[in-house]
């Protein structure tokens, strides 16, 4: 019933291995050495990495700190308890009008 597929097979396995095959030892090992030397600069990274993420988060903290002063000065038009909000669903769906 399978006699095709055996067939097929065992062709297969009678052709040679491709050329990249029998390099694949080497290039894995290659692979490995390249993430061993980016781990052994990760450290001096990580220094950066941490730097750049304190300042962000120093830059949000001011200017978000600036921002919010400057709105919570402002008068605020419109409540969500205000009796003259003009944009409210109860206000908006009522037809008595």
């Amino acid at each position: 019933m399978n006699d095709g597929l055996d067939d097929e097979l065992r062709a297969l396995r009678s052709e040679p291995l491709p050329a990249s095959y029998q390099r694949l030892e080497a290039r894995v090992w290659k692979g490995i050495e390249r993430v061993r030397q980016a781990r052994a600069a990760a450290p001096t990274l990580y220094v950066a990495r941490a730097a750049a993420v304190i300042g962000a988060l120093g830059l949000g903290v001011a200017s978000g700190g600036v921002t919010a002063a400057a709105v919570a000065a402002q008068s605020q038009e419109v409540s969500a308890f205000s009796v003259k909000a003009e944009l409210a669903p109860s206000t908006l769906l009522d037809h008595h009008g």
